[in-house]
């Protein structure tokens, strides 16, 4: 295991610690906030068809912000995940079409359609915690950072709480960055 993978594994055991203490109230205020923020951007009004994670437990909630964009007719993508690295985005109709992939996360059920990366607009990407100059830390599994390059031409933005958004994070080759960082205070435009 190389430096920077011991320190990720450690710095991502610390701020999931963290998360998961945060307040359940102050969460829903700061997501409420997040959620704002990420509405207003005119790539996101102008973005037909966006890839977004399903949240669970203390994640920044994203069931919300999905209802909200199937509601104003907006083509929605989650990942599904299966053994072996392999990530698709699938369409999601309604939030009643998920059910556990391979790893217990909620993900579209088998059978809806896959959606080539090329056709996404707008991919919201997850974090554990996330740098100021765009670097995620993820759960460790590489799936988004295999993934992002085949959707090279979508914006890539992560959705953070301030508790967990750091000066830096250590990166490796293979790390993509995201184009903007969205929390409840500010909106970080990557360079």
């Amino acid at each position: 295991m190389s430096t920077a993978q011991q320190q990720k594994k450690r710095l991502r055991a610390e701020a999931l610690a963290l998360r998961d203490a945060e307040d359940a109230g102050e969460r829903s205020v700061a997501d409420a906030c997040i959620r704002a923020r990420l509405v207003a951007l005119p790539v996101f009004q102008a973005a037909q068809t966006v890839f977004c994670p399903v949240s669970r437990g203390s994640e920044v909630d994203t069931r919300t912000l999905i209802e909200e964009m199937l509601a104003d007719g907006k083509t929605v993508c989650a990942p599904r995940c299966e053994r072996g690295g392999v990530m698709h985005a699938q369409l999601v109709t309604s939030l009643d079409e998920l059910e556990p992939d391979a790893f217990g996360i909620p993900a579209p059920v088998a059978e809806c359609p896959i959606i080539a990366p090329e056709a996404l607009d707008l991919v919201l990407v997850p974090c554990v915690a996330c740098s100021r100059q765009g670097h995620r830390l993820g759960y460790g599994g590489g799936y988004y950072d295999r993934y992002l390059p085949t959707a090279a031409h979508a914006t890539k933005v992560i959705l953070c709480r301030e508790s967990l958004l750091v000066q830096t994070l250590p990166s490796e080759a293979h790390d993509v960055r995201a184009d903007l960082v969205i929390t409840q205070n500010e909106r970080i435009a990557i360079a």
